[in-house]
């Protein structure tokens, strides 16, 4: 009876380590951002903006297809895209490793607009490469959804908005709402052949389910090198 009990709780355990929530899955209607053109972002301080006579810390590089930008990230187990957030920055610098195996970039929707915010997000939230998705198909893979407003009553609004502006003081980040600031992004998790497999879409004003990425990650971690070839 006690072994029967303790292979069942095995089981059990085993089953839970390898659940990940419905809300990570790729829908049906999921767009193969492979196909997409990516423009790789560099960042200049402002002293030596000024010294080129340039007006912009931003530049960007020629444009690479989204395929080789993948395999160019890519790690032992895949790679992790981020489009908008820091949750992924602050995952891969935890002690306990969580994401090792993986390589990290990111995407965002566009230059010149706040430039000053994107070189501060660069530099001292997010120390992997960015790139600027030129037909915003990440975004469009991920939804590409506006901030909901759940209420047109402007208290209600202005409450949500300090909620949010809480949240981002309370993890010492900065934000403004230029450009399209309100566009709702995500996480995408690639194999080791560079196919999505899983996705978090952006919940404006919700912590990032931190645990159901790192579940989706170790899915994707255990799976044989045949099911990702």
């Amino acid at each position: 009876m006690r072994l029967f009990r303790a292979l069942v709780a095995s089981a059990a355990a085993a089953l839970a380590a390898a659940y990940v929530p419905p809300h990570m899955e790729l829908p049906p209607s999921w767009t193969d951002v492979a196909k997409d053109t990516l423009i790789p972002l560099e960042f200049k301080s402002e002293a030596a903006s000024a010294l080129e006579g340039s007006e912009s810390m931003v530049s960007e590089a020629a444009c690479m297809s989204a395929a080789d930008v993948i395999a160019q990230h890519g790690g032992k187990h895949g790679c992790i895209a981020f489009a908008e957030g820091r949750a992924i920055a602050e995952l891969a610098a935890r002690e306990d490793k969580p994401l090792e195996g993986f390589g990290i970039f990111g995407v965002v929707k566009e230059v010149g607009v706040d430039d000053a915010g994107l070189q501060e997000f660069a530099t001292e939230y997010f120390p992997y490469p960015l790139y600027r998705d030129e037909e915003t198909t990440f975004y469009t893979a991920l939804g590409a959804r506006k901030m909901k407003v759940s209420s047109w009553n402007p208290i209600k609004i202005f409450r949500g908005l300090r909620a949010v502006g809480k949240r981002l003081k309370k993890k010492q980040i900065s934000g403004n709402m230029k450009g399209e600031g309100l566009v709702q992004g995500g996480i995408i998790i690639f194999d080791k052949a560079g196919r999505a497999r899983y996705a978090y879409r952006e919940e404006t004003g919700f912590e990032v389910p931190i645990e159901d990425i790192i579940a989706a990650v170790k899915m994707v971690k255990a799976e044989p090198a045949t099911v990702a070839a």
